[in-house]
């Protein structure tokens, strides 16, 4: 790193400090005021308050593929073409196969570990391991989980964790973008403590989200009617660690391999983080066309969005932290004060 980019690099930590700060004590205020139900003035006051922190976190976190040699250029119109056509495919999955996708997705992991055939070292198989046993266990708390039992529900996320990770993986691998810092980890690339400090540090980044999703109403009924015990908001492990481990670490490089084909890898990952942000953010949408659509834009721009960039442009522990406390936030809240 030159000392141009150092500077630039300080002077957007320091920008990220102030806004993040200043967001965390808007929502704060606007928490004791009692704004903590679904109303559209109290959408628009948290997207603006968030919409600082996501943009200069943006800046700060930049996509560290390489750019490519100029001969490798974007076809604009097939790319237009192939994000139609896997738009179009996804949600006609979602469509016909709804919740079920997610038995779906350990099966197509399972089959690209075959395909590929990646020399997975030991330390990878037993982070994911750990990862997926950590997820199941926790998923046996789910009680909001309605279309199959919550210990069903708790088996599925161990082959779904534990394929979904290795898979990724050896996708990033395969074509380079892991070893450029693309979805790796750092507890396998630095250490245990490292890996804890990236954990807390997703923690203490996703404040403003987590407090501006309270205010927005997600604590109000749901999803977190059913916390009535101390020790529930903990089952945010499960959430955090498989939503990264299928919905991040599998799917957008899953997707990549069809949008590499007309274009470099720099602009088909972006095109495909995007993508599946929003489909993984439309996948938590609800009601009919119109209104899913609008909190599709809503949640996977303010929400979603930030998440996927943590996860895959920086380490996935962070993004675990950040989606971990989302989660928490909420629940504890609901706990506290919707469900006493």
């Amino acid at each position: 790193m030159n000392a141009l980019t150092a500077t630039r690099s300080r002077r957007l930590s320091y920008a990220f400090a102030v806004v993040w700060f200043l967001a965390n004590v808007v929502l704060t205020w606007l928490l004791a005021a009692g704004q903590d139900s679904f109303a559209l003035d109290g959408i628009w006051v948290a997207g603006l308050v968030l919409l600082p922190c996501i943009v200069v976190l943006m800046c700060l976190i930049r996509n560290p593929i390489a750019d490519e040699p100029a001969g490798r250029e974007t076809h604009g119109g097939k790319l237009l073409g192939l994000i139609a056509a896997v738009v179009t495919a996804l949600l006609l999955l979602q469509a016909v196969a709804g919740e079920y996708i997610l038995f779906l997705l350990p099966v197509v992991a399972a089959v690209i570990l075959w395909w590929l055939k990646p020399q997975l070292d030991k330390r990878e198989w037993s982070y994911a391991t750990l990862l997926a046993l950590i997820a199941g266990g926790t998923g046996l708390g789910a009680q909001w989980i309605s279309f199959i039992t919550p210990f069903q529900w708790g088996l599925l996320q161990v082959p779904l964790t534990l394929l979904s990770l290795l898979a990724g993986w050896s996708i990033l691998r395969r074509f380079g973008l892991l070893q450029q810092g693309i979805g790796h980890s750092r507890f396998l690339t630095a250490g245990v403590w490292p890996g804890v400090q990236s954990l807390l540090l997703g923690i203490l980044l996703g404040t403003p989200w987590a407090l501006a999703s309270v205010v927005m109403g997600s604590a109000e009924g749901g999803t977190s009617a059913w916390v009535e015990s101390w020790w529930q908001p903990l089952i945010a492990f499960q959430p955090a660690i498989a939503e990264e481990a299928w919905g991040r670490l599998l799917v957008v490089p899953l997707v990549f391999l069809l949008f590499r084909r007309v274009g470099p890898n720099r602009t088909a990952f972006s095109v495909a983080l995007i993508v599946m942000t929003y489909w993984f953010a439309y996948l938590h949408a609800s009601g009919n066309v119109v209104s899913a659509l609008v909190s599709t834009l809503i949640v996977g721009s303010l929400l979603c969005l930030p998440i996927s960039i943590a996860c895959l442009y920086y380490d996935l522990e962070t993004a675990i932290g950040f989606h971990f406390w989302m989660d928490f936030v909420k629940f504890a809240f609901a706990l506290l004060v919707f469900n006493r």
